[in-house]
């Protein structure tokens, strides 16, 4: 007889069983039912929603990424600081989610995998010190993990992150790569994969990386991983100049990629290898039907912009310019707020104005709209703003030239042909108002009434013919192009909304209201306005006094002689440079400000071109000017001889300020190179900027396209006057260059860390911080001597040194300068020496010389110093601490 209890004793065993099993599954047991009870809730409860979450939010990641603008395609994206920022709190909550799950199941087998997660969500975080804590506890606690080789590989990853790239590369190789009883999954190598390609690409071992990348691409997990794989390895083939195989891995991408922005780019990268590599007219017919297949996609509607770029790269292959700029006008015409590829279609239009018609006035309009729209971290941005900023200021000297030449000819005319030939100009703009507005209202009556407009009708049978010929407008796109262009001409750009027609009159207006603005801001003559009305405009600017013609002859000589200088220094057109320069001499004479200089500019021409003219102007400097700058370049001498102390240090030092503000650059440079050179030379200039003084000089070498000088000079700035005010401009133009120098040896004195022990001896002692006992390669090695200034007069003290050098050193050409230091010292200077040990041999010679005793008396000191150090002692302020360093560390 079957009684309720035999019935159903089964499930009373285990309902009388389950509350005593969960008792026995407190956290601290570690019982087999325990074991099982954690685990089983430790995956379903948390772990497995902790990795969830994980892996949703680097697929959002990951989807956020944004092509470069140069450089290779990153599979992997990581992200920047800022971006990560939108995640941070995924990633908090993946590991308060692990958190929880090992705190109430220390014992589930899953503590390795939260451990791992937690470090991975640390890494994205970019906390790389909390993302190797958990690493290092897993294969600390768990030696026997089945994920130790993923474990090992975000060690990698996570010293690579840190910079530290040989443990990086130690540590994949030993304890991932090498270590034959780590189990790794196909998952995995896919990752090493793309970390090692990573790791060559750096290296620029690109057929390396090749290898690596196509024997595991088809283990990298998920598919637009897989397809920016194949896209990097279309790259990699393209920089290898291997033609077919980047085609078919670009081919791939098409295939694979579920994100057609990354199929697109990767239908761009083809159409450009079809231009790039293949020649001949059949293979541009094809890359022409390409092309044509790309832009009637709907799909490539908001990339129509880059599409006609690459139809205007193969018109230019074909050197067919007019086709080129054409199509870049279409790229202009299609874009839609793509400011990346509005920037190549200005630029590339400019250089076909620029290099192939040399025409600078239409260049430079082209060139100053690409630089209001590319960005910093473009790798056409430094060329693209230094070649507007020129062909800027050639244009600007260009106007200058010929307005004031206008004017000039304006004043020159009599008062009754000059009043005639400004009343015609006054009619015929009066004239061309009424035909504007006459047009315009013409414009509104065939707007209120298109279906009896004849031009409409025309059109409409223009376009019957067409359609009836087989061949369509639109299919056409240089007949496309076309058309937009003359709408262009007479409309300008127009967005495609209602009564676009309108915006020119209310552009007008806007013209004219700014207009109206800029005369009220310029300062009236009351005389010339009183005298002439309304038409004052037309006076305003002519020079009728004798100061006026003057003023207007002297800003045609400075437009002149700084027009020769863009066409020599940045335009590379000597032959502009010499009919500028010549221009200038026979219309001014030497008379002028600027004639000397364009004499000099002259010679140097003229010799590099073997020109004899070069002895004319060589003849006339050193025969009419001996006594300059000019005159003892060309002779070889060195321009220091000129000046004479204070007297010459402050016309150098007046002379390089105006020669910078007004953008002589040459000429700065030769002024900042020779006070430089007496900077540590001679008292005088212990009150002179020299950190301006650098800074001018840097940016003269920049202005003249010496980028590396510029770069060097200004990271020195940075380093050697932290405080100076110039510092930060300085800072902000080396983030502006692709590859700034960074800060280095900066003084740090104030923060200088506890010296470790050993007093005055210990080389970690703060008072020696930014010193060092390494002599650099090229480095200068000078004596110094530390005297009290109430010792001996400054004259006596360098005469003293001069008579030693004479009776002992008369062969080695030393120089002797005596400065002043903080107002307390005299720091006499001998310069230089070619090694530590010829210095040392001085030091040594001068204690015993009976003659130096009077020197080296009382407090007084000698020793050597390199340039680095002196930097540092000096420029700082901080002599003392080097002589302590001297004594103690390095004597």
């Amino acid at each position: 007889m079957n009684t309720p209890w035999n019935t159903y004793k089964g499930t009373y065993i285990f309902l009388i069983t389950l509350p005593l099993l969960l008792m026995g599954c407190r956290k601290e047991k570690d019982t087999l039912p325990a074991r099982i009870y954690h685990s089983f809730t430790s995956f379903f409860n948390g772990y497995y929603n902790a990795d969830y979450l994980f892996n949703e939010t680097i697929e959002r990641l990951e989807e956020s990424y944004v092509f470069a603008d140069n450089g290779f395609i990153e599979v992997i994206y990581y992200g920047t600081e800022d971006e990560i920022k939108s995640y941070d709190t995924d990633f908090e909550t993946v590991i308060k989610k692990n958190d929880a799950v090992m705190f109430k199941h220390p014992n589930g087998k899953y503590i390795d995998d939260c451990r791992i997660l937690n470090g991975k969500s640390w890494f994205y975080r970019q906390n790389y010190t909390l993302a190797m804590q958990n690493f290092q506890f897993v294969h600390e606690a768990f030696p026997g993990s089945p994920r130790l080789a993923e474990n090992w590989f975000w060690i990698a990853k996570t010293f690579y992150m840190q910079e530290n790239y040989e443990m990086a590369r130690d540590i994949l190789r030993d304890q991932v790569l090498g270590n034959d009883t780590l189990e790794i999954d196909d998952e995995l190598a896919g990752e090493i994969a793309l970390f090692q390609t990573r790791l060559a690409i750096e290296a620029k071992e690109y057929s390396r990386a090749v290898r690596i990348l196509e024997e595991n691409v088809e283990y990298i997990k998920g598919r637009d991983r897989r397809a920016r794989a194949h896209f990097l390895l279309g790259q990699l083939h393209t920089e290898l100049n291997e033609y077919p195989k980047a085609l078919t891995q670009y081919t791939e991408v098409t295939k694979v990629s579920n994100n057609y922005d990354l199929a697109f780019e990767a239908m761009i990268k083809i159409a450009r290898l079809y231009v790039n590599f293949q020649e001949g007219q059949d293979d541009d017919s094809e890359v022409y039907k390409y092309l044509t297949k790309l832009l009637k996609d709907d799909k490539n509607e908001t990339y129509r912009d880059r599409i006609y770029y690459e139809f205007a790269l193969l018109e230019l292959k074909k050197e067919n310019r007019p086709g080129a700029l054409d199509y870049l006008q279409e790229s202009l015409w299609a874009n839609i707020n793509n400011q990346r590829q509005k920037a190549l279609s200005y630029y590339k239009t400019g250089q076909i104005y620029f290099y192939d018609y040399l025409n600078y006035g239409k260049a430079q309009a082209y060139y100053d709209s690409a630089a209001s729209v590319i960005t910093p971290a473009s790798p056409e941005y430094d060329e693209i703003t230094a070649l507007a900023a020129t062909l800027k200021e050639y244009i600007t000297y260009k106007t200058t030239i010929a307005y004031q030449d206008s004017m000039l000819a304006l004043a020159a005319m009599p008062e009754a042909e000059l009043d005639a030939l400004i009343d015609g100009i006054v009619a015929e703009k009066q004239r061309q108002a009424e035909e504007e507005a006459r047009r315009l209202l013409e414009e509104m009556n065939s707007q209120a009434d298109p279906f009896f407009n004849p031009a409409l009708q025309g059109n409409q049978g223009r376009r019957n013919n067409q359609q009836s010929s087989g061949t369509w407008y639109f299919d056409n796109p240089s007949a496309v192009s076309n058309g937009r262009l003359q709408f262009q001409q007479t409309w300008g750009n127009r967005k495609n909304e209602d009564n676009w027609r309108r915006s020119r009159k209310a552009l007008n207006m806007d013209m004219a209201n700014s207009a109206a603005a800029e005369e009220e801001s310029e300062p009236v003559d009351s005389t010339l306005l009183a005298q002439y009305g309304d038409k004052y405009q037309y006076y305003k600017d002519i020079p009728f006094t004798d100061e006026q013609i003057a003023d207007a002859h002297a800003s045609i000589q400075e437009a002149l002689y700084k027009l020769g200088q863009v066409y020599a220094q940045k335009l590379n057109e000597p032959d502009s440079a010499i009919q500028t320069f010549e221009r200038l001499l026979d219309r001014y004479g030497d008379d002028t400000e600027f004639s000397l200089q364009s004499r000099y500019a002259l010679y140097q021409l003229y010799i590099s071109r073997g020109n004899p003219l070069a002895q004319v102007h060589k003849n006339y400097i050193l025969n009419e000017h001996p006594e300059t700058v000019y005159a003892y370049l060309i002779q070889g001498r060195d321009p220091e001889e000129l000046y004479q102390e204070e007297a010459d240090l402050a016309f150098a030092y007046g002379g390089l300020f105006n020669a910078y503000a007004e953008k002589r650059y040459e000429t700065a440079l030769g002024f900042s190179g020779f006070l430089l050179s007496r900077a540590m030379l001679s008292e005088k200039l212990e009150d002179l900027d020299l950190a301006r003084l650098y800074y001018i000089r840097g940016m003269s070498f920049g202005y003249l396209g010496e980028k590396d000088s510029l770069a060097k000079i200004l990271t020195y700035v940075v380093n050697t006057y932290p405080e100076h005010e110039v510092t930060p401009i300085a800072r902000r133009t080396l983030g502006f260059m692709d590859n700034p120098q960074p800060a280095a040896n900066q003084p740090q004195a104030a923060t200088a860390p506890p010296s470790q022990g050993g007093g005055a001896n210990n080389p970690k002692d703060p008072r020696y911080q930014g010193f060092t006992d390494q002599v650099r390669p090229n480095d200068k090695i000078f004596v110094l001597l530390f005297v009290p200034k109430d010792q001996i007069s400054k004259n006596d003290a360098t005469t003293r040194i001069s008579d030693f050098n004479k009776k002992g050193y008369s062969g080695a050409r030393l120089k002797v300068f005596t400065f002043l230091y903080k107002q307390s010292h005299l720091l006499p200077y001998i310069s230089q020496f070619g090694s530590v040990a010829e210095a040392k041999k001085y030091i040594t010679d001068f204690q015993n010389d009976p003659l130096s005793q009077e020197l080296l008396a009382g407090e007084s000191t000698i020793f050597y110093i390199t340039h680095t150090n002196f930097k540092v002692a000096y420029g700082q302020k901080r002599m003392e601490d080097y002589i302590a360093y001297f004594q103690n560390i390095l004597k």
